[in-house]
């Protein structure tokens, strides 16, 4: 009897940490929110914006997405960057720089928004001189992330990194 109650003991304690491994489930399809971008305008909000802000943020995005190789048929867009004022947030040392970022995917084949979001882009630093050109890195860093810019998906070492 104590066999049968040690055998059933071990079979339980066997099973439990199995029963908590599943198999994931096969990925098939298109990622929703995934477009095929064929260019960016970015734009100021504000007049107060630096126009080198602008045209660093453009020049970053758009060498992004000129880098990107998409194997798969997805929906042409054109994505529009509106950045919003700059506001200076002195710190115990240093500034911190924050802006908001409006940006929208448009369609090439219909014009019309099909997709818009907005974000907070902010850099600390001791001083001025950079705040520019890191704000502009961060926007387009931001952007690149979430349109998946820059990625070449049709190598094959980039198929068994993911």
């Amino acid at each position: 009897m104590f066999r049968v109650c040690l055998r059933l003991a071990l079979v339980v304690a066997a099973t439990l940490p199995l029963m908590a491994f599943r198999m994931p489930v096969a990925d098939k399809g298109i990622p929703r929110l995934l477009y095929d971008v064929r260019g960016a305008v970015v734009m100021a909000d504000d007049e107060s914006i630096p126009r080198t802000l602008v045209s660093s943020a453009d020049r970053q995005i758009d060498r992004a997405i000129r880098q990107t190789m998409r194997s798969l048929i997805l929906p042409r867009t054109i994505i529009s960057v509106r950045i919003g004022k700059i506001a200076q947030e002195p710190m115990l040392i240093g500034t911190r720089y924050v802006t908001t970022v409006n940006v929208q995917a448009i369609s090439v084949d219909s014009g019309e928004p099909i997709a818009e979001g907005s974000f907070k882009a902010s850099a600390f630093l001791f001083s001025s001189e950079a705040a520019e050109a890191v704000l502009a890195a961060k926007i387009s860093e931001r952007v690149a992330s979430e349109f998946r810019l820059g990625q070449r998906q049709d190598l094959l070492a980039t198929a068994f990194a993911n």
